[in-house]
């Protein structure tokens, strides 16, 4: 069960850094100009990685979920799950 707690937490963490490094992911701004939330938008970036060969880039590894989730579940055996 620890486990889950520790993907919850990479995945706000990586959803953060998302915002802030490529931004307006789910704050979007509408056609008059408001900024609205929009949680459809990171969910489809999220999987994006899946059907789309672009964010395997090496350059863009840091915004790649999928990436970030493997490599998060590999640390986590081989380093926090150990103690």
């Amino acid at each position: 069960m620890k486990i889950i707690y520790f993907f919850f937490i990479v995945t706000v963490l990586f959803i953060i850094y998302v915002e802030f490094s490529v931004g307006n992911i789910i704050w979007r701004e509408s056609a008059n100009g408001l900024k609205s939330f929009q949680p459809k938008n990171i969910l489809h970036y999220l999987f994006n990685p899946l059907y789309n060969s672009f964010l395997w880039n090496i350059r863009l590894l840091d915004v790649n979920y999928i990436f970030v989730i493997g490599m998060s579940t590999i640390t986590y055996y081989n380093c926090i799950n150990t103690y």
